[in-house]
C-alpha cells in the first residue's frame, strides 16, 4: 500500500502570511482583472491594525447623527482592509487604468479604490482572515 506523503511545513503559515499572496477577485463569477498582494491576518502588522481599528469602531459608537457614524465606518472599512494590501497589478491580459493612467500601488490609492468598490474590499478581508490561503497546499489538496 502506497504511503501519503505529508510534508508538515505545508502548514506553515507565518511566512506567507507576511509575504502575502496575489488574489483576484470575482465579480458575478468573473474575475474582476486586477490582482491584488494580500497579507495574512496572523502578520503582526494586521494584528495590531485589527486592534486599532477595533478602538477606533468603538469611538464611532458615541457619534449621535447615525448617517455621519455610516460615513465614517465606510471610511474606517475601506483604511483597515486596505493595510492588508501591500500591491495592486493588472491581471495577465488586462490593463487596469484610473483617469486614463495605469494603475499604481500607494495607500492613498488603495484605501480610495476599496472605499469605492465595498464588492472587492469584502472579498479582499474574506481572503486576508481566512489562513488556508497562506498554507504550502493547493486548495483542495
Amino acid at each position: 500500500m502506497e504511503k501519503t506523503q505529508i510534508n508538515v511545513e505545508d502548514f506553515y503559515t507565518e511566512e506567507n502570511e507576511d509575504k502575502g499572496r496575489w488574489m483576484q477577485p470575482v465579480i458575478k463569477g468573473k474575475p474582476c482583472g486586477i490582482e491584488f498582494l494580500v497579507t495574512g491576518m496572523g502578520k503582526d502588522e494586521n494584528l495590531v491594525s485589527q486592534e486599532r481599528y477595533e478602538k477606533e469602531m468603538a469611538k464611532l459608537e458615541e457619534l449621535k447623527d447615525p448617517v455621519e457614524k455610516v460615513k465614517r465606518q465606510k471610511k474606517l472599512d475601506a483604511k483597515h482592509i486596505a493595510s492588508f494590501v501591500h500591491g495592486v497589478r493588472a491581471a495577465e491580459g488586462c490593463e487596469a487604468t484610473i483617469g486614463g493612467k495605469p494603475i499604481e500601488y500607494s495607500v492613498p490609492f488603495i484605501e480610495e479604490f476599496l472605499f469605492n468598490a465595498p464588492l472587492i474590499k469584502i472579498q479582499i478581508a474574506k481572503f486576508a482572515r481566512e489562513t488556508t490561503n497562506f498554507t504550502g497546499r493547493e486548495k483542495n489538496a
